[in-house]
């Protein structure tokens, strides 16, 4: 059995390390990134994914590009582009994000690879640029919400509805969340209501403090990665 990983054995971290770790969690090296792979309950977990879960999916690949033909440069390499406000799948798992018209936010899948996001990366060059990189995987934290009870507990803290038969999968919102500014993506997990929630690294801690606050009420609680790939089979 392999020895256990402490966060700080690693080079990357989350912002919320510290509290996953007072949360008892076990750690998996996700590409030099420490994620919490389970809080000590597998089985419990993966039933209160299905039904309200939080986990810090901040270890898995993001990237991000923005400028004035942000669309023709993603298109040549081969990114299958949504409308505004809208996400689609690649054929790799990736999910891209269109953000407006001259942005892409590009999410992994849960499984930590992404050939899109390492083919732009090896692609972009300042000489030839017609749009540049956002260093999401620096600035932004990833937080994923599941069950069929989030769209209710999301209520209390924005106003936009959220509930399955109003805000389709693959739809993004950038809203307020709790005062604080947030990109919200559905992205359901196999046949689970799912968000993802992109936001300021610096604000993660607060955003936790008051998802989890907010979800205590319907008997939510923290779920480690595992229980998220779980979702999807």
């Amino acid at each position: 059995m392999p020895d256990a990983i402490s966060p700080t054995d690693l080079v990357r971290r989350s912002n919320l390390y510290r509290v996953s770790t007072g949360l008892g969690a076990s750690w998996a090296d996700v590409n030099g990134f420490a994620c919490p792979a389970d809080y000590g309950d597998a089985a419990g977990e993966a039933s209160a994914a299905a039904h309200l879960g939080i986990a810090d999916l901040t270890a898995l690949p993001r990237a991000g590009y923005k400028g004035w033909d942000m669309a023709g440069w993603t298109a040549s390499q081969g990114v299958d582009l949504p409308d505004p406000n809208q996400a689609r799948p690649q054929s790799d798992g990736t999910l891209a994000c269109r953000l407006s018209g001259g942005e892409l936010l590009l999410l992994s899948d849960d499984g930590a690879a992404s050939a899109t996001i390492d083919k732009l990366a090896d692609a972009w060059t300042m000489e030839d640029a017609v749009c540049y990189p956002v260093p999401r995987s620096d600035t932004n934290a990833r937080i994923a919400i599941t069950g069929a009870s989030v769209p209710h507990m999301m209520a209390k803290m924005c106003g936009i509805d959220l509930r399955a038969h109003r805000f389709d999968n693959h739809r993004i919102a950038q809203t307020s969340v709790a005062r604080m500014n947030a990109i919200l993506i559905r992205n359901d997990r196999g046949d689970t209501y799912a968000l993802d929630m992109v936001l300021d690294s610096a604000s993660i801690v607060y955003m936790w403090e008051c998802l989890t606050d907010a979800m205590a009420e319907f008997d939510g609680r923290a779920v480690g990665l595992d229980a998220v790939r779980a979702l999807a089979g």
